[in-house]
Formats: C-alpha cells, structure tokens, sequence
C-alpha cells in the first residue's frame, strides 16, 4: 500500500471514527481521491485490512442496518493516531519536487494540526520551493551539457518549476487565510 493511501485511510477513520468501509469508500470517492491520489475503492478495503494487521486501526464494533449484510466499524488505536499525525506532518513540512498526492492529502487533514504548525510549515514550503526550483534549474543545465541525455528532457523539470511556483503561490494564499482566521483547526473552538 503507498503512503498516500495510508496517510489518506488513516486519516479518514481519524476523522469519521468509528466508521465502516463502505461509508469510507463512498465519502472518498466524493473527494476524488481515485484521480488524485491513485487509490480505487477496493483499495480502501485492502488499507482497513492493513492498518488493522499492523495496529493502527482496531474494530469497534459491528453496525447493521435494515436488511443489510452487517458492516464492521473501524477507530484509530493510540499508535495509529500517532502514526497519522507523523504521517501528516511529513507529508506537510516535505515538498515533493514531482509527486502532487502527499500534499493534497495533507490539505485534507491539516485540520488535525494547530493552526500555528500549519502556518510555520507553509512558510517552510516556500522556502523549500524555492530551493527545489533553484535545484531544477541546475537540472537542466545539466541535460544541456549531457552528450547521452535527450534534449527533451528538460522538459520534465521545467514542467516541475512550473508546477511548483503554482504550489507556491497556493501556499502564500493558503497560509493568507489561515492567519485571517480561516477553518477551524485543533484545539480551536467554534
């Protein structure tokens, strides 16, 4: 199971708990989550299995509803919140140079953090950024110096730059709002 899909699933229960798996795969499957994270319905049902294997999430009881087959619900054990909260901080604090899905799962959940950590870390992924863009630039000085490497290369890190100054200016506007008051994060009241 990738990351994503873990972070996602494990986050889905922290948030739903106790919750069963077919209300999971039908609220996520609102979130388009089969487009932007890769992760098909069936796959859910594999996570649940899973992160109950591995601990992070435990039965909590059987829910049955009219006629229907009884569904057994799920809730985070204490490692599992813990692995989820690691899971989402690292997925918030690291700027993945070609890979969108940590952080639209992280944007999902940054709810569970305090509004403060989110705000520190979006100032840290504009800098990072930055840094990534600089990196990409000597990329492709490098495919234009390179006798065995395709020209067309480039390609793939100015498609990264161009990606990453949008995720840049999201961030700005995001971290914006958050400091005018926007969502409703841990700890906060209504």
């Amino acid at each position: 199971m990738s990351s994503t899909t873990r972070l996602v699933v494990l986050g889905a229960v922290y948030q739903f708990q106790p919750v069963h798996g077919y209300f999971l795969r039908r609220e996520l499957l609102t979130w388009h989550v089969d487009e932007w994270a890769n992760i098909q319905p069936g796959s859910i049902y594999n996570a649940l299995r899973s992160l109950k294997k591995d601990g992070y999430i435990s039965e909590a009881g059987v829910e049955i509803e009219g006629n229907r087959p009884e569904r057994t619900t799920y809730e985070l054990t204490p490692e599992g919140e813990v692995e989820f909260m690691r899971m989402l901080r690292r997925a918030l604090w690291t700027v993945e140079t070609f890979d969108i899905k940590p952080i639209m799962a992280t944007t999902s959940f940054m709810y569970a953090l305090k509004r403060g950590e989110v705000i520190e870390a979006l100032e840290h992924r504009i800098h990072e950024i930055d840094a990534r863009i600089k990196s990409n630039s000597y990329e492709i000085d490098d495919v234009e110096r390179s006798s065995s490497t395709p020209k067309y290369v480039r390609e793939f890190f100015e498609y990264s730059t161009a990606r990453l100054r949008g995720e840049q200016e999201w961030a700005r506007q995001l971290r914006g709002r958050l400091e005018a008051g926007e969502y409703r994060f841990a700890g906060e009241t209504a």
